[in-house]
């Protein structure tokens, strides 16, 4: 079996991170290959790749093409190594031309891996579903990693045609591993850390959590991994409320299990867009207690709350009053770990390979 997971680029993100983690993954009947269509963006350090956990990854990467090149370049290599099935992570004019290469190479199991909510009747919204339904045309199989999404599309437009849902995962050995490591040198800090991994942008809601830590009134630390458009506003509310940018935004780091490793809380304060939100299952596998919007996909992954902490999104007063409750109750705070620990099993990368078998042999 010979499984392609295709790129538009390796950007560091949950997409990235999800392709990077079913591709890289030791199966004795697969064959799996990382196909970045440009490359030209790739943000991580060679070092990176040099992991345990990457020793079987396989990536083949070309310079960017415009149109009908990628198809022929997509035809190209798909006829070198005919591969069972192409999984496509991005939904854009650019996947409908890597489809028809795929298409012209015979391929028959080509999948779209639908990653983010919509929500409102805008112009691009309204792109990506004209998108969606010409995949239905073709016969291309679109996987959410989420009922939410699925909701979310389904508000707008309720023609289109979903395949089963396939959640997002992490390699739960390698991950607990490294976690495992990273906690043997933890420091004893008597100051309770919160952590929230996430792009700074409109999809996330970090002012929220900022505006709420700054009126705990409990002594902790906040620390917020990631960068983005709204990082330049984010600094800047924080120091209007009296408190220190350098203190609190680390900017993009790839050592998420060791910062995970380090932190007592996490956080995922986000908005009705969020699609997934893989840093949830990665702080489960920390064994971390969680707090985060009562959005869709939050509460999808947490179980309707049973494996974390639902707060209602925008609600500071009642973000300050959950952190407060765990930062005071070690029983609180073992009882979510415990939850974590209990429901990441089903977000592990073998679990989901199953999924992925099973949606192809249909």
């Amino acid at each position: 079996m010979i499984n392609f997971y295709v790129l538009d680029g390796l950007k560091i993100g949950g997409i990235e991170n999800q392709a990077l983690t079913l591709s890289a993954e030791e199966n004795i009947n697969e064959e799996n290959y990382l196909l970045n269509l440009n490359k030209n963006i790739n943000n991580f350090p060679k070092k990176f790749f040099k992991q345990k956990k990457f020793r079987n990854l396989r990536i083949i990467e070309f310079q960017r093409k415009k149109g009908i090149l990628i198809s022929l370049m997509v035809f190209k290599i798909f006829k070198e190594y005919k591969p069972n099935n192409v999984i496509i992570y991005f939904n854009n004019i650019n996947s409908l031309w890597v489809v028809l290469g795929a298409k012209f190479a015979r391929i028959n199991n080509i999948a779209i891996c639908i990653q983010n909510a919509v929500t409102g009747k805008t112009f691009k919204n309204y792109i990506s579903i004209i998108m969606l339904k010409i995949f239905n045309k073709i016969k291309v199989k679109l996987v959410p990693c989420s009922e939410a999404i699925i909701f979310s599309y389904k508000a707008i437009n309720k023609n289109i045609k979903f395949d089963k849902v396939i959640p997002n995962c992490i390699n739960k050995k390698y991950f607990q591993e490294e976690i495992q490591i990273f906690k043997m040198n933890k420091k004893l800090d008597d100051l309770k850390t919160i952590i929230m991994v996430a792009r700074l942008d409109k999809i996330k809601d970090q002012e929220t959590l900022i505006k709420a830590f700054a009126q705990i009134k409990t002594k902790c630390k906040l620390i917020l991994v990631g960068d983005g458009e709204k990082r330049e506003k984010l600094e800047s509310i924080a120091i209007d409320l009296g408190l220190d940018p350098k203190k609190i935004f680390l900017g993009i780091r790839l050592d998420i299990s060791k910062l995970l490793a380090k932190a007592d809380i996490f956080a995922l304060s986000t908005t009705q867009d969020e699609g997934f939100g893989i840093v949830l299952i990665e702080a489960m596998a920390a064994g971390l207690p969680i707090i985060a919007s009562d959005v869709p996909a939050c509460r999808e992954v947490l179980d309707d709350g049973n494996a974390g902490i639902l707060v209602p999104a925008g609600r500071v007063d009642i973000w300050i009053k959950e952190i407060n409750g765990l930062i005071k109750s070690q029983n609180k705070i073992k009882y979510y770990e415990n939850k974590s620990y209990q429901n990441i099993g089903k977000y592990d990368v073998k679990n989901v390979k199953i999924l992925w078998e099973k949606l192809f042999r249909k």
